[in-house]
């Protein structure tokens, strides 16, 4: 499959799904990785934060969890009570189960402490364009890559290479491609968020970082309300006024 030139904007059709955040990004400075992330090069950022996870997914998360333990607790209670409680059975049912709970109970974890910290000033999760580059925060991560290393941004989907996979799924996602030009772009990789993830609209975030990829003589505006505006426009928004 051809690969579409990164350096020429492109939002492919049905990329933004139907529930995606309309909200505009964020100027913000930043303190707001003063706790759980390492300060970014610039002092403020136009941020695109990532949504809290939907709190029916952590609900159903701590009941199976729960329900699964409860199955756990009750097949050892009993194993070797009865005829039909005989042999290994029980313990192999209790296993299954066991590792189901476990399974189920870090995912709950997990979506506690992401809701927490993505709606935590100090613990702020996103992606966000600064003049030095780009800041990605995610739980468990911290990177930040200078615009000069770079290598393209797209609008694009999960399996977008055409690659044979045995669940070939496209998700819409925004992959930031980069190169530190050292021979580590293995190690490095590629950062993909999913749109439904972003607390931004998908759109205005990818038109933020690809405008400002390919412009660098603009990259000078960016943390001012001059840039801000200019991305209020990529997505329609009236303009922001920041004191």
């Amino acid at each position: 499959m051809a690969q579409i030139d990164a350096r020429v904007a492109n939002v492919p059709s049905g990329w933004v799904l139907p529930l995606a955040s309309k909200k505009r990004l964020q100027l913000l400075p930043a303190e707001m990785f003063n706790r759980t992330f390492d300060r970014a090069p610039d002092e403020w950022l136009h941020v695109a934060p990532l949504k809290r996870p939907p709190l029916f997914l952590t609900v159903v998360c701590g009941l199976i969890a729960a329900g699964a333990g409860w199955v756990t607790w009750a097949v050892l209670a009993q194993a070797g009570t009865t005829p039909s409680m005989q042999g290994p059975i029980p313990y192999v049912i209790a296993v299954v189960f066991g590792i189901l709970g476990l399974f189920f109970l870090l995912s709950f974890v997990n979506l506690v402490f992401a809701a927490r910290s993505r709606s935590s000033w100090g613990n702020r999760q996103c992606v966000a364009v600064g003049r030095s580059g780009v800041a990605v925060r995610f739980q468990g991560a911290s990177v930040d890559i200078p615009w000069a290393e770079v290598t393209a941004i797209r609008a694009t989907t999960t399996n977008d290479r055409g690659v044979q996979q045995a669940r070939p799924v496209k998700i819409p996602i925004l992959r930031i491609e980069r190169d530190t030009g050292d021979g580590t772009r293995g190690v490095v990789g590629d950062w993909k968020i999913a749109t439904f993830a972003l607390d931004a609209a998908p759109r205005a975030t990818y038109a933020a970082l690809h405008y400002y990829w390919t412009h660098p003589s603009a990259r000078g505006e960016l943390g001012t309300t001059v840039a801000q505006q200019r991305i209020d426009g990529f997505a329609g928004f009236a303009p922001t006024t920041v004191g």
